[in-house]
Parts: structure tokens; C-alpha cells; sequence
């Protein structure tokens, strides 16, 4: 309960100082307050002995509305949407198990964007995307707790989207409910990484600091001239860290070589033995942007992984010297090729990738043990979603976040530099 109270007032302090900037800074736009409850369903049920799924999470949003007399063309091309900061505490200590493992409670801090796709005086119908950090104060232990194979990183990623109606009460207060989906992951700083997918419905309730006038925002969103249609080219150089899962595995299974691998918990000497490994990307991007908004483009990327020497030593060990000798081999490059699209909110960008490798050389590629052995990482297709920020005083320079994954699992957490040309 301690640990709670200092949360909800580190993070009180946090939002009433954004929202107190926020207000001075800011013309046209409407502050607003929210709180809700939110009940999510672990839809993995990864874990023999756990015997409860469900959980609560309790949020807490500070942000604003900005509406058609601030003059802002983005603002009208996304329908006035709400942008805010949030808090939540996900109450996953309360799952139980017929084991002694245990689960900690979940602090995140995240940016929220939700969007009204349907307005009318009393009713509202949208979406909303949530996208932050999770403080994770209970670790995977192999001897403590080995049953904690979900969280084993003291920083996990936190992604969430899903649908929106609320009730207009008055001309301040809003009531509603959404049904959403929530992931945790560490993004492979650390290993186990099971990760948490959620589904789940919450009921919130808001207060605005101005009055609600349907009449300012109803209408279709114009066009706007605010931009310049044509070519844009982006040079990204990216850098992560990543825990193998072949390297993993070797301490995760007994009997590699048989069609049944049995999984046991690796010792903690084992476990501490595992080491993060540096890789670097380097993307060149060529987008055609055709609104303020969008821009669709081709990329090409070439990353590089230093832990082929690991790769190849744990391959002989779970697949045999004759697997491994027949492979195509350990290169430390492979190359992608990508559609890439941005999304643009002033110098914000939301950049999402979907490629598939022409070139990657990653050792066995038995696909039927890996799915046995929970390993995605050799497939022939990837995914890369994140945010960008641009300095235009900075020659369209720019810094960035992204989450790399395999068929949806995460292969590792980037940072980013660039430049736009």
C-alpha cells in the first residue's frame, strides 16, 4: 500500500506540472482529467499451475484537448483528439498459483492519443493507442521464484489500443468505457521474456477544465495546405542490446536433441551466465508524403549481430554438428527490405516497418523444433514499430524508439538517431 501511495503522488507531481505548462503554453485547448478502471484477462495462460487471470489496473490521465480555434491543422485532420499523460498500477499480484510462485504489481508511465471517429452532441465513438514504460519491482529468480517466467528485466515496454465510447454528462464531465489490448515486454533485455498479452474492458469517468461545445467540432476535417507534398529520405542509424534465445534455451531444456525437449528452470549460476548482446542497424527510408498527416514509403536495413560465435555454439547443442554443418551458416549482417509508414503529429511521428529478409544467415532453421523451443528469431519476416521526435532546427535531425520483433514477439528495444533529407 506504501509502495502505491508513492506512486500515485510521485506521478500527481508529474502531471500537475505538465499540466500546469501545458496550460500556459497552449492556446485553444481544453484541459482534461480522467480516472478509470480497467479489468484485463491474461489470454496467454502460459503457466501449469497459475489458477486466476484475471486482473485490475487502476489509471490515472492528466492531458488536453486542443480544439478549432487554436488554428492547429493536425489537430483538425485528427478530429481533435485527446493527448495525454497517464499513470496506471496493474494489480497482476493478485493473480494466484497452485505453486509458490508469485507476481508483482506493474507501475507504468505512458503518452496516450484517442480519437473520436463518430461525434454527436451526447455520444462519442473512437479509439485510442497507449505507448510507455512499465517499472517492474519483481524479477524472474530461478530459486526464489522460478514461476516468474513473464518478467525477468526491472524496465518492460508498455503498448496498448482498442475502442472508445463515452457520454458527454454536462458540459464538463464525461463518462466511458473501452475494450482493449495491453502487452508488457522487456523487449529481450533479459531472459525468460513470456511477456503479458491482456484483453479487457474499463470504465472511466473525466472532468474538463472548459465547457464541451459539440458545435465547435462537429464537421468532416478539411484539407490542409500546411505541408509539402513530395519525396523524403531518412538515413537511421539504431543500437539495442538482445538476449539470445538459442543461448537460453540450451539452459531452459534437457534432451535438445530429442522431438521433445523438456523444459526445467535453469540454475541461477546458469541464468547469470546469459549475456546481453550489443546490434546496430543502419535503415535508409524513401517515403512520398501525400498528406500532413501520412507518408508510405520502401526501406532498406542491414543489421548487425555480434553473438554468431554464441549462436553457432548453442545450435550444436540443441540441433547436432550435422544441423549446424549443414545450415547456410553464421553471418553477423542481414539485410531487409520494408514498407515503411509514418504518421505525423507536428515534429511527432509514429514509424511502423513490415520487411522481409533477402538476405539472412542465422544458422538451423528447423521450423518445427523452434516452434517447440518458443525461438522466432530465425523466420523470413520482421516487424519494427515506434516513435520518432524532429529538431527542424536541428537540419530535420532526429531521435527515436522502436520495438524490433518476429511475428510479434520482440527480438529487442532500439534506440535511434537520424536524419531526414
Amino acid at each position: 500500500m506504501k509502495k502505491l501511495l508513492a506512486a500515485i503522488l510521485v506521478f500527481s507531481g508529474i502531471f500537475m506540472c505538465v499540466g500546469t505548462a501545458d496550460a500556459q503554453v497552449r492556446k485553444g485547448s481544453t484541459m482534461v482529467i480522467s480516472g478509470q478502471g480497467w479489468y484485463g484477462y491474461d489470454i496467454e495462460q502460459l503457466h501449469p499451475n497459475q489458477t486466476t487471470f484475471g486482473y485490475m489496473t487502476y489509471d490515472l490521465g492528466l492531458g488536453f484537448q486542443t480544439g478549432p480555434e487554436s488554428g492547429n491543422p493536425y489537430a483538425q485532420q485528427f478530429g481533435f483528439p485527446i493527448i495525454s499523460i497517464g499513470m496506471s498500477v496493474a494489480r497482476m499480484s493478485h493473480f494466484q498459483f497452485s505453486d509458490q510462485t508469485r507476481f508483482p504489481d506493474l507501475y507504468s508511465l505512458y503518452g496516450s492519443f484517442e480519437r473520436s471517429l463518430l461525434r454527436t452532441r451526447y455520444l462519442s465513438l473512437g479509439y485510442v493507442f497507449d505507448f510507455g514504460g512499465t517499472s517492474n519491482p519483481g524479477k524472474y529468480d530461478p530459486v526464489q521464484n522460478p514461476g516468474n517466467n513473464w518478467l525477468s528485466a526491472p524496465f518492460m515496454a508498455y503498448f496498448g489500443v482498442g475502442a472508445v465510447a463515452k457520454l458527454h454528462i454536462g458540459k464538463r464531465w464525461e463518462i466511458g468505457a473501452d475494450f482493449m489490448f495491453r502487452h508488457y515486454s522487456n523487449g529481450r533485455l533479459a531472459l525468460p521474456n513470456e511477456a503479458i498479452n491482456a484483453l479487457g474492458g474499463g470504465i472511466f469517468a473525466r472532468y474538463r477544465l472548459s465547457d464541451y461545445e459539440y458545435e465547435k467540432y462537429k464537421g468532416k476535417p478539411q484539407k490542409s495546405t500546411d505541408f509539402k507534398k513530395g519525396m523524403q529520405y531518412m538515413i537511421t542509424l539504431g543500437g539495442a542490446v538482445h538476449t539470445c534465445q538459442a543461448e537460453w534455451n540450451v539452459f531452459a531444456y534437457e534432451d535438445h536433441l530429442s522431438d521433445n525437449p523438456v523444459s526445467k528452470n535453469p540454475t541461477k549460476e546458469e541464468a547469470a551466465s546469459l549475456k546481453a548482446h550489443p546490434k546496430f542497424s543502419l535503415s535508409f527510408d524513401a517515403l512520398y508524403r501525400y498528406s500532413l498527416r501520412y507518408a508510405t514509403g520502401l526501406g532498406v536495413d542491414m543489421f548487425y549481430s555480434s553473438n554468431m560465435k554464441e549462436l553457432e555454439a548453442a545450435d550444436r547443442i540443441l540441433y547436432g554438428d550435422a544441423a549446424v554443418d549443414a545450415s547456410p551458416g553464421y553471418s553477423p549482417i542481414s539485410i531487409g527490405l520494408a514498407v515503411v509508414q509514418e504518421v505525423y503529429w507536428k515534429n511527432f511521428a509514429v514509424h511502423v516497418a513490415i520487411g522481409a529478409y533477402p538476405y539472412r544467415h542465422k544458422g538451423v532453421n528447423d521450423k518445427e523444433l523452434n516452434k517447440k523451443l518458443d525461438d522466432r528469431e530465425r523466420g523470413w519476416h520482421y516487424e519494427k514499430a515506434g516513435v520518432r521526435y524532429y529538431f527542424p532546427k536541428l537540419g530535420d535531425t532526429y531521435v527515436g524508439f522502436a520495438i524490433k520483433s518476429h511475428s510479434i514477439k520482440a527480438e529487442y528495444l532500439e534506440f535511434s538517431i537520424g536524419i531526414r533529407l
